[in-house]
């Protein structure tokens, strides 16, 4: 309330916007440190957000990754007596004093087996389950009055559909199922790493696993300096959550930057470390289906399968689903005549927010399933922004997308010579596409040599 105030009264006194989203940022930021749990959650739901919210949001909230609200040690021996009957010393032959982690449901302590084994053990505070039902009714409340002043965000109903999966990250043995699933299904990739679960170590409040060392992902500079090909890096992550969603179908809901951690693997390249298998979204085979073909379709500019498959996932307008899932601008033309001095980042940002109640109409309508397989697209895409072209990276998706199409139809011997065409014929558009690209590019290059202000146009189409 005090924050939708300020936006209403503090430009009529002459107060920059840059100060005011500042300020309600830290307010935010201050609401979810002293609240914590679903109020931590929430904060970083937002901060994956940067292609809606202004830097100030993104810039602040991103503090909540993995530095939240801290507990005593008394509070991780009280809960360890509770689940094992035991004391720590009795279980572990050390634990360190401070936590190296304070996520949103639990603090991470570094310590050593009885066998020897380094472990990170994973302790949810103390009365997180008992405050849950509380606090989901108050941060509806909380958005139904935002909706009330604000009728554009009006996302209320987001934390109905989400509830039963929110309950289940208070249990740590299905989060530990969920991360020894996340290594079945990923095991071809060498660089996937998932910690493995120490079960006689495990209860639901407590998660003890191996630990794993490694460098945060957006830590760009410590990566470099550690000799990490960054490009490579994206790359492998866009294909291992491209791999979930359009092939298994268990999609990792929160691959925020304090859950991924990049080390070097015996190739001196990039392994990529995936924790908290806490939120996890199963994705039917029809919406996945769905997905692919709109994928493929979307990369294809082929509009009238787009339609036919947006409708499948209860869709009704393709190009706006285009611009959700890729966070790009998807009709070139129109971005040239209507964007001003905009650039695509701008542009998006200024057309999510124009947008928003079309949007989040369009997310109502969809496969609840599809929510946290967006967030999931958003989270990594926001991980990536400024150092991944984005139509690099929804081409690649793309591959994917189309290998999970024909998934099912390889399967059998009859269907081995029309997949093989299709996707040739597919390679052969997105080749095509690419080089129709590369010739846009240069017809402006040469224009902009002649003396042309065509800069800001020619971002859309880089």
């Amino acid at each position: 309330m005090t924050i939708s105030i300020d936006y209403w009264i503090a430009p009529k006194i002459g107060h920059k916007e840059s100060d005011i989203h500042q300020r309600a940022a830290n307010s935010i930021l201050e609401g979810c440190l002293k609240n914590g749990g679903l109020y931590i959650k929430l904060g970083q739901g937002l901060a994956a957000v940067n292609h809606i919210l202004p830097k100030e949001y993104v810039n602040t909230l991103n503090l909540l990754q993995d530095k939240c609200l801290t507990r005593k040690i008394n509070e991780l021996e009280e809960i360890i007596v509770q689940d094992f009957g035991k004391k720590p010393e009795e279980l572990f032959q050390s634990i360190e004093k401070e936590p190296v982690a304070a996520a949103s449901l639990a603090q991470v302590y570094k310590g050593k087996a009885k066998d020897g084994e380094e472990v990170a053990i994973k302790v949810q505070y103390f009365d997180l389950r008992d405050r849950f039902e509380a606090d989901m009714k108050t941060l509806n409340f909380l958005l139904k009055i935002i909706s009330l002043i604000h009728p554009k965000f009006n996302l209320h109903w987001v934390l109905n559909e989400l509830y039963d999966t929110l309950a289940q990250e208070l249990d740590f043995e299905l989060e530990a199922k969920n991360g020894e699933r996340c290594a079945h299904d990923l095991k071809k990739f060498t660089y996937a790493n998932v910690p493995k679960i120490r079960w006689d170590l495990t209860t639901k409040r407590v998660l003890t696993a191996e630990w794993i060392d490694g460098i945060k992902i957006t830590n760009i500079e410590e990566l470099k300096k550690n000799g990490i090909d960054i490009d490579d890096m994206h790359k492998k992550l866009i294909t291992l959550m491209a791999e979930q969603i359009f092939h298994t179908g268990f999609v990792h809901a929160d691959p925020h930057a304090g859950n991924l951690l990049i080390r070097k693997g015996k190739d001196k390249k990039a392994q990529i470390v995936l924790l908290d298998h806490g939120l996890y979204e199963h994705l039917p085979e029809k919406s996945r289906i769905s997905l692919c073909n709109f994928w493929e379709s979307m990369v294809l500019r082929d509009y009238s399968a787009m339609r036919k498959f947006a409708k499948e996932l209860k869709v009704e307008d393709p190009f706006l689903l285009a611009e959700v899932l890729t966070q790009a601008p998807f009709i070139i033309p129109a971005i040239e005549t209507n964007t001003g001095n905009l650039t695509a980042e701008e542009y998006m940002i200024k057309q999510a927010q124009e947008r928003f109640d079309r949007i989040t109409e369009m997310l109502k309508t969809m496969p609840k399933s599809m929510m946290l397989t967006i967030r999931n697209l958003n989270t990594v895409r926001s991980i990536m922004q400024g150092y991944t072209n984005p139509h690099d990276r929804y081409k690649l998706m793309a591959r994917i997308a189309v290998r999970g199409k024909y998934s099912v139809l390889n399967q059998s011997y009859t269907n081995i010579i029309p997949v093989a065409i299709s996707k040739a014929r597919f390679e052969f558009r997105l080749w095509l596409h690419g080089f129709a690209q590369w010739m846009f590019k240069m017809y402006f290059s040469v224009l902009h040599w002649m003396g042309y202000d065509i800069q800001r146009v020619f971002e859309f189409i880089a």
